[in-house]
């Protein structure tokens, strides 16, 4: 890499119009492709493929029309007249039917048609209808907007379109609204900051024109992508927040650096030489820090994580190119106009002289006990809070308060009752044999009265329930007098059992007391896996198996606890070796993943009073899910290893410039600051900027990431940067550097050139 980086340097100066040319052609493709992508992105994507719940999912959608993805809810309500009256009748049946036929629907229930009393509100004013669909998910939730449109034509009934894709169709357009909210907010904070660093205009504009070049390149490859594997909405937002903080800071770093050797040398060229060998180096290996903590997020099986991972990884290696590539190719030919256009005194400006950070490392290291006690003090008890963290899941309030699938739900749960909104699905396959065997529904029955006893159910429904005779007749027109006497029940017990397909399957409705995201309903889902189903006594042959959306949330949950670790694991190792090649130190990577490591945490336990125990509601407009949602610590794990590791590259690799040029260790940490302190704290200013308006938009998850994010990058460029490492490092003296020399002979020499 010695060779390959010093070479790069000449080759950008040489070839500068090359390279700007080739990324411009890039650039312009890009603003054709990347605006396109939610073309080829959609909501959901945590489908565990073999899962139980996906099993459940896929027999009740294929059974029964029921699969909570390919299936819409539409809800009506008049403010006058009940579901009885002929007139209601009337307009919602034209409604549907027009919904059902212009959006090419396979199914649909209606209470009329199905006589289910529990397609009534309590007091008759509101009802729902079901309509199901053929095809994935991605293919009906386009259909969204037309079911609407259509439902919706008379508009003298209230109605809203629910369920799973109507909810991840609006999720996706909350994401757009969040997206362009983030961005209104953070890109004039980061040109603000970038003037308070540098005060000139060109300077400046650099970082913030290529981090947002890096966002739109990433979100062009997705889009292209897309094509051939599936994506996830949110893979916009992770670009967006983890583009524009990365690249702005990459492109800061190396600005810095280029006017400091500009200054020193005189000579562009060399100027850019000695700026890739330094600054550039350490982008790469920041960089690389950071696609490996994201690629560990492409092994998961579900597309959320994949797409997240994928598009993380994109934007930090395309920021780092456009770093090394095209910042320097733009340098080299702006030269010393770098400084030109200036807006701010250099008295007023952030970065600059580090007189201030050299006392201050000085200070440090006079008392490093001190410092580091009260340093560790204080990230041990933000951190403290993990121990009781829950997972939580993403309620209506993941939606924007004006979309009509959170006012849909709103309604519902208003009308029914919240857990009505997400009920659990029992499926049971008595294999070749009849579920209308007495038998069976005994089985059936001594399963709904467990339930019924169970205080955390409102209400059990199955063909148990529906008081059949013990004995059902065999001849068909006995069987068909028997309906005729009671269609209410015959309706019901048809929509519960598998009658066009052998009659050998039927599922068990069970509403829970508590909302669909609660940990009680969880629980109850778990239980009934663990401990009630293999207690009942079912035939031979009988499989039960537990569906619906909280039994997707506990498989996702489930899933996760049990990958984490490997994850985490995978990531502290490679890491490691990384910083290992970067430091040639085997103390320095250690004491760099153990601070990371505390600064994460404790922007978990910061998480954990936010939106578990609500201390942040007010502030950021949410009502706490009452738990972390359980993906965001994995992928916040993921991204902020690598972000953290970027102050700690900077910082050490100036630290480890000094070390080799005076052999002094105090003086080298004191160097190190001196010249990163204002610029490392900048570029925290710029992330801070960057993921903190994410925390102020509508989507609990964005809001978690943005929490999440900041928090951590405050941490670390302020208490462990300024604080941890210049104590740990005077504690450790010459250790700090210490690598055996047969490992030295064995590992390559990544060093800059002297």
């Amino acid at each position: 890499m010695r060779l390959s980086i010093t070479l790069l340097a000449g080759s950008v100066y040489r070839r500068r119009w090359w390279f700007i040319m080739a990324w411009l052609v890039m650039l312009v493709a890009s603003a054709f492709f990347a605006p396109r992508l939610s073309e080829v992105t959609s909501g959901g994507g945590f489908d565990l493929p073999e899962s139980e719940s996906w099993r459940a999912a896929d027999i009740l959608q294929s059974q029964f029309g029921r699969g909570y993805r390919r299936t819409v809810q539409v809800v009506y309500r008049h403010p006058m007249l009940k579901v009885s009256d002929p007139r209601y009748r009337e307009m919602l049946l034209k409604s549907l039917d027009r919904a059902a036929a212009g959006t090419g629907a396979t199914n649909r229930i209606t209470y009329y048609e199905s006589g289910l009393p529990n397609m009534v509100s309590a007091d008759g004013s509101a009802t729902y209808a079901l309509l199901s669909y053929s095809g994935s998910e991605e293919k009906i939730q386009p259909l969204v907007p037309r079911i609407r449109e259509l439902a919706m034509q008379d508009g003298e009934l209230e109605t809203h379109v629910i369920g799973g894709p109507a909810v991840d169709y609006d999720m996706e357009k909350t994401s757009e609204s969040d997206l362009l909210t983030a961005e209104t907010y953070s890109l004039p904070l980061i040109l603000i900051i970038l003037l308070l660093v540098f005060g000139t205009v060109v300077a400046a504009s650099l970082p913030l024109v290529l981090g947002i070049a890096s966002v739109g390149v990433v979100l062009a490859l997705l889009f292209l992508l897309g094509h051939w594997i599936p994506l996830s909405v949110f893979s916009r937002n992770i670009v967006t927040m983890i583009g524009l903080g990365l690249g702005v800071d990459y492109c800061l770093f190396i600005v810095s650096r280029f006017r400091e050797e500009l200054a020193i040398r005189g000579s562009v060229q060399e100027a850019l030489e000695g700026t890739l060998d330094t600054a550039g180096r350490a982008v790469v290996f920041s960089g690389a820090a950071v696609v490996v903590g994201l690629a560990m997020l492409t092994l998961f099986s579900f597309v959320f994580m994949r797409s997240l991972g994928i598009g993380g990884m994109l934007v930090a290696a395309v920021s780092v190119l456009l770093a090394i590539t095209l910042l320097p190719a733009l340098l080299s030919i702006i030269g010393k106009r770098v400084n030109s256009a200036r807006v701010i005194p250099a008295r007023y400006l952030l970065a600059g002289g580090g007189r201030f950070w050299h006392a201050w490392s000085r200070q440090v290291m006079r008392h490093p006990i001190l410092y580091l006690v009260a340093s560790m003090a204080v990230l041990l008890s933000l951190s403290w809070p993990v121990q009781g963290m829950r997972a939580g899941a993403p309620g209506i309030d993941n939606l924007s308060p004006t979309s009509d699938s959170r006012i849909g739900l709103e309604l519902f749960a208003d009308q029914w009752g919240a857990g009505e909104i997400s009920p659990i699905y029992v499926v049971i396959q008595s294999g070749n044999n009849s579920v209308w065997r007495s038998d069976f529904r005994d089985a059936l029955a001594e399963l709904g009265q467990q339930l019924k006893n169970d205080p955390r159910v409102a209400r059990v429904e199955s063909i148990a329930e529906l008081g059949l005779p013990r004995e059902l007749p065999s001849d068909p027109r006995q069987l068909e007098a028997l309906a005729r006497a009671n269609p209410v029940n015959a309706a019901q017990a048809i929509s519960m059992v598998n009658v066009d397909s052998g009659s050998n399957i039927t599922m068990m409705r069970v509403i829970a007391t508590s909302e669909p995201r609660a940990h009680e309903t969880k629980q109850l889902v778990r239980d009934l896996r663990a401990d009630i189903l293999p207690d009942i006594s079912f035939p031979s042959g009988v499989e039960a198996l537990v569906g619906g959306g909280q039994a997707e949330a506990v498989d996702f949950t489930d899933m996760l606890a049990r990958s984490f670790p490997f994850l985490m694991a995978a990531v502290l190792i490679i890491t490691y070796f990384v910083l290992l090649l970067m430091f040639r130190s085997l103390i320095l990577p250690l004491k760099a993943i153990f601070m990371n490591l505390l600064s994460v945490s404790a922007a978990f336990g910061v998480l954990v009073l936010f939106f578990q125990d609500g201390w942040g509601e007010g502030l950021l407009g949410f009502t706490a899910p009452g738990g972390i949602i359980p993906f965001v610590p994995v992928i916040l794990f993921s991204v902020l290893f690598g972000l953290s590791m970027d102050y700690e590259v900077f910082l050490l690799s100036r630290m480890k410039e000094e070390y080799e040029r005076t052999g002094d260790n105090e003086e080298a940490v004191a160097f190190g600051l001196e010249k990163t302190g204002r610029i490392i704290t900048s570029a925290a200013l710029i992330m801070i900027a960057v993921f903190g308006a994410f925390a102020f938009t509508d989507s609990i998850i964005i809001k978690e990431f943005g929490v999440g994010l900041a928090v951590s990058i405050f941490l670390d460029a302020t208490i462990v940067r300024i604080i941890l490492v210049p104590a740990t490092m005077k504690l450790l003296g010459k250790w700090n550097w210490w690598l055996p020399g047969w490992l030295a002979r064995l590992l390559p020499d990544l060093g800059r050139k002297h």
